[in-house]
């Protein structure tokens, strides 16, 4: 018995291009730029595309990327869910050397 994969037309691969799914690809396929042909990383391109949209392993931290604030102008504290407040966090920690507790 043979099980034929329904292929994914539905997928939009060309079309809406996302530049966090981009950026993701350009990093994975950079290594490969010199060994393989245009063809083949046009394959590994869809193929990841496909995997990191759709994969219940990859999907849910690539929407998580997608949720973010895409570019920060400075550098800042950035509160995670579930995460104490900056005060918690930050007490008894002297201004700006980076330390905690006090300890140097």
């Amino acid at each position: 018995m043979t099980h034929d994969a329904p292929e994914h037309d539905d997928l939009d691969l060309t079309g809406g291009e996302d530049p966090l799914l981009e950026a993701c690809l350009n990093d994975a396929l950079r290594p490969y730029l010199g060994a393989l042909s245009p063809e083949a990383l046009e394959d590994y391109r869809r193929f990841l595309t496909v995997f990191i949209t759709t994969h219940p392993a990859a999907a849910p931290l690539y929407e998580r990327l997608r949720a973010r604030p895409s570019n920060l102008s400075r550098s800042a504290d950035v509160a995670r869910e579930g995460a104490a407040g900056a005060a918690d966090a930050g007490a008894g920690a002297a201004p700006g050397d980076g330390t905690f507790g006090k300890r140097r």
